[in-house]
């Protein structure tokens, strides 16, 4: 099976005064968008490992309680629990699997274990017509970025940024934007963030604005790493006209840069009606343990120096992605990021994203 890895890049700018408002429309040359059935209790939740292995299986079935306790059964996939160097068996194995849950009946949504290592393996072999007529909730983020971004530009159908099955109870926060997304009856409307610290908050906070201005359009993203491992193939992400949000984990600051700059020669990011970069877990200089800080600048300076400059707005720090608090953002449908300034900074998820 061939695929393509490749090693990370990255860069943003001082906020200015000026607004910047663009209203996108859907893009026209993607397929019409399909609304998977929201999960409701008694529905069967299908269990894959697409990419890494679990790290424990206790900690595997203690996920599997606190399924139970939304109400949800779970059914696995056979070779849910193979290992095969750091992927969660052979790309044959993972792909059936995710093949068999897509077209089980009974299963109405596809939650996989973790990230980790090797959804892209897969794409040349996945059956998105398959999908496209079985609609279902795929959710996932990380390595999963890796087959919700595909899914959503080929097949049309919503996707879901966000915890796996390991972390979707790691904090009440990422527990309740999980259950509102997959499991309510309108749409998720305005994202507020979770409580501040008092003592030692987190830095960047939240809606650290980098450009101002005003944006609608439908929701792109995922990891960076995972975005730029798709660039040149016939996956990569489409950004014209859409909220574009991103984010990473344990990658230095100059990493960070180098896949920034390639979006940026691709034409990604100028084409984007408004961008989003989340926290960014172990993203500081040093912490990859690379031990490579001299190369550095900070993760903010990056992005300042590359993003201010396009002219729509750039908002940092939004907690989506590998911190313990995060959450939910379906692929495909309508949000607004209203960034006037630090101090007053909404995003909100207009659509409902399921039926």
């Amino acid at each position: 099976m061939h695929y393509l890895r490749q090693p990370p890049r990255a860069v943003l700018d001082r906020p200015t005064a000026t607004a910047v408002t663009l209203l996108a429309k859907r893009h026209p040359e993607m397929p019409a968008l399909i609304k998977p059935k929201r999960l409701q209790a008694g529905d069967t939740v299908g269990i894959v490992a697409p990419s890494s292995p679990a790290f424990e299986q206790g900690h595997t079935e203690y996920s599997f309680r606190r399924l139970e306790k939304l109400g949800l059964k779970y059914k696995l996939g056979k070779h849910v629990f193979d290992r095969y160097g750091d992927l969660a068996g052979r790309d044959e194995a993972r792909l059936d699997d995710l093949h068999s849950m897509w077209s089980d009946p009974d299963v109405k949504a596809i939650i996989p274990l973790r990230g980790g290592n090797g959804s892209v393996r897969l794409l040349p072999n996945v059956d998105f017509e398959l999908i496209k007529n079985n609609p279902k909730i795929l959710i996932g983020y990380s390595d999963i970025t890796g087959l919700l971004v595909p899914i959503h530009q080929k097949t049309g159908l919503v996707t879901f940024h966000g915890p796996t099955l390991g972390n979707f109870f790691e904090a009440e926060y990422t527990y309740r934007h999980f259950q509102n997304a997959v499991m309510g009856d309108k749409a998720i409307g305005v994202i507020e963030d979770p409580t501040e610290e008092i003592y030692k908050p987190k830095y960047p906070p939240p809606r650290l604005v980098l450009h101002s201005g005003k944006a609608s359009g439908q929701l792109i993203g995922g990891s960076l790493t995972l975005i730029k491992q798709m660039m040149g193939t016939p996956f990569e992400i489409e950004t014209k006209g859409k909220i574009l949000f991103l984010e990473d984990v344990g990658e230095e600051p100059h990493s960070v840069e180098r896949m920034l700059v390639q979006l940026m020669l691709a034409n990604k990011l100028h084409a984007a009606a408004g961008i989003i970069f989340g926290e960014s877990v172990d993203c500081k200089p040093g912490e990859s343990k690379r031990k490579v800080s001299p190369l550095n600048a900070s993760l903010e300076s990056v992005l300042r120096d590359l993003l201010s400059d396009l002219k729509i707005p750039v908002v940092y720090g939004l907690r989506l992605g590998h911190g313990v608090e995060k959450f939910t953002l379906p692929l495909g449908v309508m949000a607004t990021l209203d960034a006037l300034d630090s101090e007053k900074v909404t995003f909100s998820i207009d659509e409902i994203a399921t039926s």
